[in-house]
């Protein structure tokens, strides 16, 4: 794994992100929410070694995906934003695959949540291939996006027999 990576599937790397990634992420968010949604991003890895990650493909920034702590809601928050011109590559599916991977193995979750734009159909259909379902209730929050959710079974532990004695 390169440097600095915090998890890699087969054709993404994840990194947390950094000043140098003004770019990737005006051009994600626009020039007036990029440079805040960068800040948070980096100041939640911080304090909290949980936030959106910079995805690279093929050694090029390409994407922003990730987690966030779901204060105010159950579980954590995933979020995943990629460039237009990557578009219909499947990096998107690959990479929720390879982040609920990591929200069991790493961060130990098992209560995942996204909220989806409703006018784009793409990634609600994504998360849905992984799981997730479109939660019944009313978001007053934001009425341009859907709330789904994604409940994960982890591994029992398994408990040693007692010891005859």
């Amino acid at each position: 794994m390169d440097k600095g990576s915090v998890f890699r599937s087969g054709r993404l790397t994840a990194r947390p992100a950094g000043h140098g990634d003004a770019a990737l992420y005006a051009a994600l968010f626009g020039p007036d929410r990029g440079p805040p949604r960068q800040i948070a991003d980096m100041q939640d890895w911080s304090r909290h070694a949980v936030a959106p990650w910079v995805l690279s493909h093929a050694g090029h920034p390409v994407g922003v995906g990730g987690f966030r702590i779901g204060f105010g809601e159950d579980g954590l928050e995933l979020r995943f934003d990629f460039l237009p011109e990557v578009a219909g590559q499947g990096l998107a599916g690959e990479f929720v695959q390879a982040a609920l991977d990591h929200a069991v193995s790493v961060l130990k979750a098992d209560r995942i949540f996204a909220h989806v734009p409703t006018d784009t159909p793409v990634p609600a259909r994504i998360l849905h291939k992984a799981g997730f379902v479109a939660d019944g209730g009313e978001d007053a929050s934001a009425a341009d996006t859907r709330l789904m959710r994604l409940t994960l079974r982890r591994p029992k532990a398994r408990h040693p027999l007692p010891r005859a004695g």
